[in-house]
């Protein structure tokens, strides 16, 4: 029984391709025996994977593409890496059969079957619940139930990515508790959301006002009562005084160019438990089309909220004929990746509910996880525990990423042809790096061209890159085209990985990374044929015409008066200094940091950026001048910036149309809610703007988009 155990285990696969030629067979055979047993280098733990000379003896290479070999693991084979071809029928192939099965029933009575890399390519072939992938193993390494079910829950099944539900105004969103999946874990959590993680992508049009109706289902939880705490505790880092009313709610739309007034996008909002507001959100008609995204922007309860899983998508539709056609032609697919720090969200929840300074003022009912409902935030212990004691930040812990809800799911693309992908990154801390990791004739080769970041079109797009550098709250549009390589098997695949970081402290520009997670974010599979297929056409450059507020300022005099420093400290006060003084923003609002003029360019020369993320509403702002970073460049338009490689920036903003309070803020979510924002105070009439914007832009436009420019020069194919 044992035998036939072990034998299941590790049998070959069938081809669904069709067999390989007997000589190519002969050869694998004779090439294993005659070179030693080792261990094994890769770091893959496929248990297939497609034909390629990378681990084929160079005589034995495939004589075609489309073949694909099974590879038992180290786990299936024991130390003797024998490469198999299921054909049925085939004495040679029941002979190697026979060889592994001799040599894995040795290595399961003398060594423990080590456990595979949680980030290996899953099986491909027979479902994952039929496999038996890393466990701990029973008496003479047979696994037990437990160990079985845990496999199960540990597979994964590369679901096909979804996309959330489209929403146009009028629309309703219900601020309500919302399951947050943790397929790495099992089960899922209760957070705050707006029915799902992410919620419903609302689109608009330039010219539209977006009216959304919020209603808040929560339950009373702890009030604004909560955070009444004195002043003095702020500007500390980790400090629970300052995060509280938990159930009090708004919402923020990150990245539109619309009124702070009341009504709108006005953090001062405030909808209690049980309540409902409506917002009107001016969309002004000369908007800029672009992808942003929507999240609560409660003072002190931010983090919890918006790094808890509450947001989703929004986006500004291009007007007809703003984009080239080809980029109107592309199909577009939405990649909102939520960072889920688990143990952060724990603890924000806790200290929401209770400290030591509070006392325990709430029980607490979000945050739970509907498997391991013992797990707890200890307030007083200050560590994650369960049955009370401390279990650190084992047991799936890490941040994880979920691209629409969804961990580790498939993305197919047509061979051959461009898509749009939009891409919006929420966090409560850390930034992240997305690249695609295969590059051998086996994968999928895949094409990045850069179009848009943080909603505005590069001046030079296309612009080819390699990686996505993406930091809480911001995004980008990026072109994809994919096609098999030489050797690959059809549907071929790549991968797009994360590295996430939280680098809050260091010297200079050296940031010294406190936490760090790396992983499979999102596989790539290519359908395609081995027939020839007519090749995409390379994508044409292009630089649309802008809306007057997105006029140029890089050749422009700015008067003496608008031009300032603004520092964000490293460490102590977590505070915004502007002309070296300092704002902390405590429960009741601040007087502003400072006064501007609507119509008027301002100046100001940014620092401590290396370690706070850097985030301006209403307006966005142009990069005047920074130092060699690979992401961030000279003329680019953001609204939110943590240079790469740069410890300071210059940039400039046209303070356009709308007066009121223009908030600034880090983007560390918890460092906001401590106390590092403020406000500046707009003044002026609504709907006045910049006159000279015409004088360095002709082709910009105030009103509704009048149409695309005249060619000025031929294109280039990129």
């Amino acid at each position: 029984q044992v035998l036939a155990s072990v034998h299941q285990s590790v049998r070959p696969r069938p081809d669904p391709l069709g067999s390989m030629e007997a000589e190519l067979e002969a050869g694998a055979r004779e090439e294993a025996e005659r070179e030693p047993c080792q261990e094994s280098q890769s770091s893959d733990s496929a248990d297939s994977i497609e034909a390629g000379p990378w681990w084929l003896p160079k005589s034995i290479w495939p004589a075609r593409s489309g073949s694909v070999w099974h590879r038992p693991s180290q786990e299936e084979t024991g130390p003797c890496r024998v490469w198999l071809r299921h054909r049925s029928g085939r004495l040679a192939v029941a002979a190697a059969a026979m060889l592994c099965v001799a040599a894995s029933v040795v290595a399961l009575l003398g060594v423990r079957r080590r456990a595979a890399a949680r980030t290996g390519t899953p099986v491909a072939g027979p479902a994952a619940s039929d496999e038996l992938q890393a466990y701990e193993t029973g008496p003479f390494g047979i696994p037990t139930a437990e160990t079985l079910e845990k496999t199960r829950k540990e597979a994964v099944h590369w679901e096909e990515l979804r996309e959330p539900e489209v929403l146009r105004g009028p629309l309703t969103l219900k601020f309500q508790q919302t399951k947050l999946p943790t397929p790495w874990i099992g089960g899922h959590f209760f957070t705050r959301g707006y029915g799902s993680i992410p919620g419903p992508t609302i689109r608009v049009k330039p010219g539209e006002d977006l009216i959304v109706t919020l209603e808040n289902e929560l339950g009373q939880g702890p009030g604004l009562e909560s955070c009444d705490f004195d002043d003095g505790d702020l500007g500390f880092f980790l400090n629970p005084a300052t995060i509280c009313a938990l159930n009090h709610t708004n919402m923020h739309t990150h990245g539109l160019h619309t009124s702070p007034a009341p009504g709108g996008d006005n953090i001062f909002n405030d909808v209690p438990p049980g309540g409902k507001t409506s917002f009107k959100f001016k969309v002004p008609a000369n908007h800029m089309g672009g992808t942003h995204w929507y999240h609560p922007h409660l003072h002190h309860a931010t983090a919890a909220q918006a790094g808890g899983g509450a947001h989703g998508a929004l986006l500004v539709d291009d007007a007809a004929g703003s984009i080239p056609k080809f980029l109107e032609d592309m199909p577009e697919k939405l990649l909102f990746i939520s960072l889920v720090n688990v143990p952060k969200c724990m603890r924000l929840e806790a200290w929401g509910l209770g400290t030591r300074d509070k006392g325990a003022i709430a029980e607490q009912k979000l945050w739970r996880h509907s498997k391991y409902t013992d797990w707890e935030w200890g307030p007083l212990s200050g560590v994650l525990t369960e049955h009370g004691a401390s279990m650190g930040v084992a047991r799936g812990m890490d941040p994880e990423v979920l691209i629409n809800g969804q961990w580790r799911p498939k993305m197919t693309l047509d061979e051959n042809r461009w898509y749009r992908l939009r891409f919006v990154f929420a966090s409560i801390e850390q930034r992240v790096e997305l690249f695609a990791k295969h590059s051998s004739p086996e994968h999928a080769f895949c094409r990045f061209h850069l179009l848009a970041k943080d909603g505005i079109y590069v001046n030079d797009a296309p612009r080819p890159i390699d990686r996505l550098y993406l930091v809480s709250g911001s995004r980008a549009d990026v072109a994809v085209l994919c096609k098999c390589g030489p050797l690959a098997a059809r549907p071929c695949h790549n991968s797009l990985y994360y590295n996430a970081k939280w680098q809050p402290l260091g010297v200079g520009s050296m940031a010294m990374t406190f936490e760090e997670s790396t992983g499979e974010a999102v596989r790539i599979e290519t359908r395609g044929s081995h027939e020839p297929r007519e090749t995409a056409a390379p994508l044409q450059s292009f630089s649309v015409r802008r809306p007057c507020y997105l006029s140029d300022l890089s050749n422009i005099d700015v008067l003496e008066r608008n031009q300032h420093e603004l520092n964000l400290p490293q460490v102590y006060p977590m505070h915004i200094e502007f002309d070296g003084e300092g704002h902390l923003w405590g429960h009741e609002a601040p007087k502003p940091i400072a006064h501007l003029r609507l119509g008027e360019v301002q100046e100001w020369h940014l620092t401590g950026i290396r370690f706070h993320p850097f985030h301006l509403h209403v307006n966005p702002f142009q990069i005047i001048d920074i130092q060699n970073d690979p992401w961030y460049r000279t003329g680019d338009w953001h609204d939110t910036i943590l240079p790469v490689s740069s410890s300071y920036a210059t940039i400039r903003i046209n303070v356009d149309h709308y007066p009121g309070k223009m908030v600034a803020h880090c983007h560390v979510l918890e460092h906001e809610d401590n106390g590092m924002m403020g406000y500046f105070q707009v003044d002026g009439l609504e709907g006045e703007v910049w006159r000279e914007a015409w004088w360095h832009d002709p082709q910009c436009y105030a009103a509704r988009f009048p149409g695309p420019p005249p060619p000025t020069e031929p294109p280039q194919w990129r």
